[in-house]
């Protein structure tokens, strides 16, 4: 369902999603390090699409989830849906909103900081409105030095994105997947690079 569903997406919005298929099983397991979801409490998913790289995050937080805050974020209400059915435990966790919304969400469970933001956006086609949202105000707002961003690109060249606002971006390669996709690590954030 969800392989079908992801490809009628590509067709209708593949300014989106840029690939013909789901995430692999290796990309995601470059994207949810189990020591990450252990060691981290305020947990975020931007676009979980097809649930690949969610399943991983609730498979290494089932043993401590009362200590743990996380937030699922799914703007598509099909793909939400599907979370929905594939996770049915898990449902307080997932949330149909728009990523310019994630403020209004966290600030409703009185989240100050997130330790660890694991997303699938398209930076390469995100609307500007979304991109300055995030890195001028979402990033400065809700991280500090300690807090984790890992985001996968099929553009290595995004590196030259992302690496104006974190001091410190480690870019792996899968090369398990199609497209070969680039895994960036982003930590200590640049708050005045960010204003």
């Amino acid at each position: 369902m969800s392989k079908r569903l992801f490809v009628k997406k590509f067709i209708t919005a593949n300014k989106e999603t840029w690939a013909i298929c789901p995430s692999s099983k290796y990309l995601a397991k470059k994207m949810v390090k189990k020591e990450d979801i252990i060691n981290n409490d305020i947990i975020i998913e931007f676009w979980a699409w097809t649930w690949i790289f969610t399943k991983y995050i609730f498979e290494y937080a089932k043993n401590n989830l009362k200590n743990k805050k996380i937030f699922i974020i799914e703007k598509d209400i099909d793909f939400y849906n599907l979370l929905l059915k594939k996770f049915p435990d898990y449902k307080r966790f997932i949330y149909n909103i728009d990523v310019l919304d994630i403020e209004k969400l966290l600030n409703k469970y009185n989240i100050k900081k997130i330790d660890l933001l694991i997303s699938w956006l398209p930076f390469k086609s995100l609307p500007f409105e979304i991109f300055n949202y995030l890195t001028k105000k979402f990033f400065p707002k809700f991280f500090d030095k300690n807090t984790k961003f890992v985001q996968f690109s099929y553009f290595q060249s995004f590196l030259k994105n992302i690496d104006k606002y974190f001091d410190n971006v480690d870019c792996n390669k899968c090369m398990l997947n199609f497209p070969i996709a680039y895994v960036f690590e982003c930590t200590n954030i640049k708050k005045n690079e960010n204003k």
